[in-house]
C-alpha cells in the first residue's frame, strides 16, 4: 500500500484545480457584468487576494527578516510580476473574449507543459518517456477541447 504522505501534494494540486476553476467560473461572470477590463478584474481579485492573506500571514511576518532579499525578490518577480501580474490579466482577457472550457483548458493544460519542459531542461527534473508521453498528452488535451 502507498504511504498516504506521498499523496499530500498530489491532493493539494486537485484542490488548487477546483479552486482555480470555480473561481474562474466567477470571475468570468464578474467581468462580464461589470463590464470590467483585464486590468481592472485583475486589481480586485488582488486587492481582495492582499486583504486574506495579510489577515493569513500575519504569524509567519518574521519569516522576511531571516529569508534575505533574493528568495523575497524572486517571489515578488515570480509571482508577483509574471504569475500574478502579467498571468493575471491574460487570463482575464482570455475570459473576457473567450469561452470558460477553452481559456482553461489552454491555461492549465499547457502551464503543466511549459513547467514540464523548464523543469526538465533547467531545474534538474527527471525527463524519461513516461514524462515526456505526459506533456503530449496535455497539448493533445487541449487541442482537442479547443477546437471541439
Amino acid at each position: 500500500m502507498e504511504d498516504s504522505t506521498k499523496m499530500r501534494p498530489e491532493l493539494w494540486a486537485a484542490m488548487t484545480a477546483v479552486c482555480w476553476a470555480v473561481g474562474s467560473c466567477f470571475e468570468k461572470k464578474g467581468v462580464k457584468l461589470g463590464g470590467f477590463t483585464p486590468v481592472m478584474g485583475t486589481a480586485v481579485r488582488t486587492a481582495v487576494s492582499l486583504v486574506v492573506l495579510t489577515a493569513l500571514s500575519a504569524p509567519f511576518w518574521g519569516e522576511l527578516a531571516k529569508a534575505g532579499w533574493k528568495p523575497i525578490a524572486l517571489i515578488a518577480f515570480g509571482g508577483g510580476v509574471l504569475a500574478g501580474g502579467a498571468g493575471l490579466i491574460c487570463l482575464y482577457k482570455g475570459l473576457a473574449t473567450g469561452e470558460l472550457s477553452k481559456v482553461l483548458a489552454v491555461s492549465f493544460c499547457l502551464t503543466p507543459v511549459i513547467g514540464g519542459i523548464i523543469g526538465m531542461t533547467l531545474m534538474g527534473d527527471g525527463h524519461g518517456a513516461l514524462r515526456i508521453t505526459g506533456i503530449v498528452i496535455a497539448v493533445a488535451r487541449a487541442a482537442l477541447v479547443t477546437l471541439g
